[in-house]
């Protein structure tokens, strides 16, 4: 056969359908689904997330086999005309398909509420998937709510091992399903962020996939002022995760983006805890966003103490510590130059008391979403860190153990008031001499000094009571290892220790006896002479 038959040969087959020419996929989707999922070569930016849906539905929801494929079929069709290319899914596939990206129908939860989602922990994924071929796993559970549906979902972070908090729509309609579980999607994701170099507090990250737009710009997609939750993954020697750590207390805030580079400002409680080069870590951030009208915060000691922090003061403020200790200064040096009272700097927008057991409940604010937490026992601040109310229904905060504080501040209370009481005999005692000095009873003059000098020195006994308080507290504080506890003891101890120098000082009595030994000079008969 000629060439020229061989290719009319061809043109013919092609235009009845009996050859077909694969499509071509792009590199990077050919790269995603090899075995790790991952480029070397590729910048962050331009790997898509590989994402696994996985729809259950309540059999009390009379859906029936067609309409569940046509809800997985209609939901990819809506995610490719949203997403795009950000998102790799394959086309709906089997139920076994379980090591392949796409939508699929879930058999395997045991319970398909929201209820059971809710119980649903990351340990349970992670042993259904060992090989976690996504890093984005949605599931989602649809249920009759009354004469509607109700659609709840979570996601699973494949880098942080996270499982995002429960969310839920309602729809009354059958042929919105579709619609309505993508725009739980929609809310449910969370970006993932590579941090690539940090000086000071300015961070530059680059968002996976943030080189794909998306048709829809306001899906999956991060914006100025989105708030970043920054963690550690630790690899070993095979670059295999050997433990994640999330970084408590810590946020980054987008300042300023584009397609591959955002740079970030950082809020923590920590010092210094993105500084530094680390061997075999990655240092990853996920997305997070307010999802709870209030967050109850519960206080609760460090260590194995079993108290409860009721009463303790907890103020909120917009302002940063070191922003709060610059309006102390200026303050303080405001009432030097005007000799005015000290002003106290306004910068709590609000004030809570714990309650018996130790927790207070902050609602989210969207005007101020990152906050800071002043915490108080007395007027000590024992704990201060950022938070962005609304991520978690529930969280707790360790702060140091107090009550040896307390404990030094009542003894020193009652130091104090015996400090008062030995002030006020020895002047009394002084001012009885004074009055006899003027009377020229000398005899009287004579025996009360002596009775003065011959007493045990008031000084050295007061002394000796806040060595003994303050030797035991330390000695307390350093059995809980609490270098927090030493300092203030230290500090109430000193306040204590200077306040005795200051009025049982032995030179009262030294000027006590000068005074009297010129009274009795002036009422000489060799003076009057």
């Amino acid at each position: 056969m000629s060439q020229f038959s061989v290719f009319k040969f061809c043109c013919c087959m092609l235009m009845f359908g009996a050859l077909s020419v694969p499509a071509t996929r792009p590199l990077y989707a050919q790269a995603a689904t090899t075995e790790t999922g991952v480029v070397p070569h590729l910048h962050i930016s331009l790997q898509p997330y590989r994402t696994r849906i996985e729809i259950a539905c309540d059999p009390e929801s009379r859906l029936d086999e067609y309409e569940r494929r046509q809800l997985l079929s209609r939901l990819h069709q809506i995610i490719e005309r949203s997403v795009g290319e950000k998102w790799l899914l394959h086309a709906p596939g089997p139920p076994q398909a379980e090591t392949t990206v796409g939508i699929f129908e879930n058999h395997w939860l045991p319970l398909c509420t929201s209820t059971g989602l809710l119980r649903l922990q990351p340990d349970q994924i992670l042993a259904r998937y060992p090989q976690q071929p996504f890093e984005k796993l949605f599931l989602i559970v649809v249920e009759p709510a009354g004469i509607g549906y109700r659609i709840s979902g979570r996601e699973f972070d494949y880098y942080s091992q996270r499982l995002s908090p429960l969310s839920e729509n309602i729809t009354y309609e059958k042929q919105f399903l579709a619609e309505t579980t993508f725009d739980l999607l929609r809310d449910l994701f969370s970006s993932v962020v590579s941090i690539e170099t940090v000086e000071g507090e300015q961070v530059t990250v680059s968002e996976q996939a943030s080189q794909f737009l998306t048709p829809d710009p306001g899906v999956a997609t991060l914006e100025i002022n989105s708030f970043l939750l920054p963690f550690f993954r630790y690899l070993n020697r095979d670059r295999e995760v050997k433990n994640i750590q999330m970084i408590p207390w810590t946020y980054l805030s987008i300042q300023e983006m584009n397609r591959k580079h955002a740079t970030c400002s950082v809020t923590s409680g920590l010092r210094g805890i993105l500084d530094g080069s680390r061997r075999r870590v990655e240092m990853l951030a996920l997305a997070v966003q307010p999802r709870f009208q209030a967050t109850e915060l519960s206080l609760i000691p460090r260590g194995t103490s079993t108290q409860t922090y009721a009463g303790m003061k907890v103020q909120l403020s917009p302002l940063n510590p070191q922003e709060v200790r610059q309006l102390q200064i200026e303050a303080k040096k405001e009432s030097e130059e005007t000799k005015k009272p000290l002003r106290e700097p306004d910068y709590v927008t609000g004030e809570f008391l714990t309650n018996r057991s130790g927790t207070i409940e902050i609602d989210a604010d969207p005007q101020q979403p990152l906050i800071w937490l002043y915490i108080r026992s007395g007027n000590a601040l024992v704990a201060n860190v950022p938070y962005l109310p609304g991520i978690d229904s529930q969280i707790s905060i360790q702060i140091p153990d107090d009550r040896i504080r307390l404990s030094v501040e009542g003894e020193l209370a009652v130091l104090n008031g015996e400090l008062i009481e030995a002030v006020a005999e020895l002047s009394m005692k002084m001012s009885h001499i004074r009055k006899w000095a003027k009377s020229e009873e000398w005899t009287k003059v004579e025996t009360g000094i002596r009775e003065l000098e011959s007493e045990l020195s008031p000084r050295k006994i007061f002394q000796d009571k806040l060595n003994v308080i303050r030797v035991s507290a330390v000695e307390a504080a350093q059995a809980q290892n609490n270098r927090t506890a030493q300092a203030r003891i230290a500090s109430l101890c000193r306040e204590t220790e200077n306040r005795i120098d200051r009025f049982l000082s032995p030179t009262g009595i030294i000027d006590l006896k000068t005074e009297i030994q010129d009274l009795k000079l002036l009422s000489s008969p060799d003076r009057n002479r």
